[in-house]
């Protein structure tokens, strides 16, 4: 038997998402993901990713952000990734504005599993997002034609969080979790996605 899978490892790491609505029944206020990279042709590193009204066309007062210590690694994970993943799909006109901030310094705090909190520091700011309430781990293996990408097999340990929160310059934006499938069950729209790899097909 063969044990070894085919195919190029992209990216393998840690890529948490969080996403919020203030309505529940309206469209999402906003889209949150960390990404904890620990190997890619374009190294390690961390990028936190911010987008509040993602399907607004001008960005008014709210708040857009992607901050990260490895400016070509976000770079990559914007236009080969994250530009596929469902919910940002119609998000593109937020994305096209958004200024990659690099220099940040990235932390943890973690009260495990009452609650997980990625920080990132930039610039006299902060951003952080917290998910809280941590449930069961369970892994996915995920063939390419039903991944994100639709290029990519993808394998994670997924962990549901009961609720999270976004944090920018000591301020909460508003909106919650909402209720949502995933996978083969119901969970919150927040989860720890821990040892997650992309690989291409």
């Amino acid at each position: 038997m063969d044990y070894v899978r085919k195919g190029k490892v992209d990216w393998t790491g840690d890529n948490p998402p969080l996403y919020l609505k203030t309505d529940p029944d309206g469209d999402w206020s906003t889209l949150a993901v960390f990404f904890r990279i620990n190997g890619s042709d374009y190294g390690r590193g961390n990028m936190t990713l911010v987008v509040q009204d993602p399907y607004a066309d001008k960005a008014g007062n709210s708040v857009r952000l992607c901050v990260t210590d490895n400016k070509p690694l976000a770079r990559y994970l914007l236009d080969d990734f994250i530009r596929k993943f469902a919910l940002f799909r119609p998000a593109g006109k937020a994305l096209d504005t958004l200024e990659i901030i690099g220099g940040a310094e990235f932390s943890t705090e973690a009260d495990y599993p009452k609650h997980v909190t990625e920080i990132a520091s930039f610039d006299g700011r902060s951003v952080a997002l917290r998910w809280s309430d941590l449930g069961e781990m369970f892994a996915v293996a995920q063939p390419p034609q039903d991944s994100q990408t639709g290029a990519h097999e993808m394998f994670s340990v997924f962990q549901p969080a009961g609720s999270a929160s976004v944090t920018v310059d000591g301020k909460q934006l508003p909106g919650q979790t909402v209720e949502r499938d995933f996978f083969d069950r119901r969970t919150q729209s927040a989860a720890l996605a821990h040892s997650e790899s992309w690989i291409r097909a």
